[in-house]
């Protein structure tokens, strides 16, 4: 197997995950500065639940995440600590 895939006890694994945030109305509400400080939030959050950013970039309108993330960890919960930061 790929030296790029992770394992666990008994298991191997490579989850990824490209994740979309939108403004409302896709109002243009994102300039450089607060794309550098989401990108430092969600660096932090990913960095408690133990995942790794692998890619981020933004528009004006909204913001692009690559995330790879254990199993054990429920995608609907990750997404939801993103959004509260």
């Amino acid at each position: 197997m790929s030296s790029d895939y992770n394992k666990g006890y008994r298991s191997v694994y490579k989850l990824t995950v490209h994740i979309v945030f939108v403004t409302k109305y896709r109002k243009k509400a994102i300039s450089a500065d607060i794309l550098n400080q989401l990108k430092t939030i969600f660096q932090e959050t990913l960095d408690k639940w133990e995942c790794q950013l692998l890619e981020f970039n933004g528009e004006p309108d909204h913001v692009h995440l690559l995330v790879s993330y254990k199993p054990e960890i429920s995608l609907s919960k990750l997404i939801a600590n993103l959004k509260n930061g």
